[in-house]
């Protein structure tokens, strides 16, 4: 007789891709942080002279491009958290004071729709904006949702009461006059 072998505890299918597509995307936050803002205070001939930042910039573009390239190559999804840090038109990590800005815009009449407020990130490096509603609550799927209550029609009533022998022309006032 053959011996059973335990059931392997099930895990995250393509673990490695998992794995290296997280380490990408922390060596590109790590390098984008160590990077930085321009300083406007620095001298400009300091600025010339270490190209550090830039290439380090450069650096975590690469990665971030790397990132991309692994999950729709090994079909991995990226969540929608980390795919919001991400500029879709340079490859940059979006950091908020760094390398983007974050405004609120409200384009209702006067501002007066609370529901309508839209979280507007502008990214620094080429202007492209991604613009994402805040405080309005998302609507169910079509599966989760109840259908509308429909009146029930005449067909259906008389086959629920069967005793009632009313047709559609008939009036209230009809109704109380016909023998019965």
């Amino acid at each position: 007789m053959a011996k059973d072998k335990p059931a392997k505890a099930k895990g995250v299918p393509n673990k490695h891709l998992h794995s290296r597509s997280t380490f990408l995307y922390q060596a590109a936050t790590y390098l984008t942080l160590r990077a930085g803002a321009p300083d406007p205070n620095q001298a400009l001939d300091s600025a010339k002279s270490s190209g550090a930042p830039q290439s380090r910039h450069g650096l975590a573009l690469q990665l971030v491009s790397d990132l991309q390239n692994v999950s729709r190559k090994g079909q991995v999804r990226l969540s929608s958290e980390l795919k919001r840090t991400i500029c879709k038109t340079c490859n940059t990590v979006l950091m908020p004071g760094r390398t983007a800005t974050q405004t609120i815009e409200n384009e209702s009449k006067g501002g007066k729709k609370s529901w309508a407020d839209v979280l507007v990130m502008k990214c620094m490096r080429c202007g492209s904006k991604k613009r994402f509603p805040v405080g309005a609550k998302r609507q169910k799927k079509k599966s989760e949702r109840q259908p509308p209550q429909a009146q029930t029609s005449l067909s259906e009533k008389s086959a629920e009461d069967p005793t009632s022998t009313v047709s559609p022309m008939q009036t209230s006032t009809d109704q109380a006059s016909t023998p019965g």
